[in-house]
């Protein structure tokens, strides 16, 4: 008897476990990666920034924003946050809000794929009001090495 309910506490453990992994940044690079190095191909914007980004405004996907309503990024339409049918569409529109903002241009005709150069721009362009965001932002990218996808 004894037996029994010591198997049964440590199945519950390992499944607490497993259950707590689920939303690590590891596993939401390794669940993103590939959508972001598609999307950097598409706009030519650096994966280890749409990964960071999307890191800091999702909380690595734990936020009620990313879990709800699939934003990823802090979208908002109009006064409120966007709502997306999946994930992949709240990546793919924010590649394509990037892409209209005017830096855009600018970086993507001179080729710059410096994600320090990057982040500065799309702050700079009133992206996020935080004056940490930035650095939250790299926090992310160096952490986890995201640099080595661009």
């Amino acid at each position: 008897m004894k037996y029994k309910i010591l198997l049964l506490i440590v199945m519950l453990l390992l499944s607490l476990n497993i259950k707590a992994q689920k939303h690590t940044p590891l596993t939401f690079i390794n669940k993103y990666d590939s959508l972001s190095l598609n999307l950097t191909t598409k706009y030519s914007i650096p994966t280890s920034i749409i990964l960071g980004i999307s890191m800091l405004e999702s909380g690595y996907g734990t936020s009620k924003l990313s879990t709800i309503k699939h934003n990823y990024f802090g979208v908002k339409k109009g006064k409120y946050y966007g709502k997306y049918e999946n994930d992949t569409a709240s990546f793919k529109d924010f590649c394509y809000y990037i892409s209209k903002r005017k830096y855009y241009d600018f970086l993507t005709k001179n080729k710059i794929t410096d994600y320090k150069i990057w982040l500065k721009s799309i702050r700079k362009g009133g992206y996020s009001e935080s004056r940490s965001w930035s650095t939250k932002v790299l926090y992310y990218i160096k952490r986890y090495e995201l640099y080595e996808y661009d």
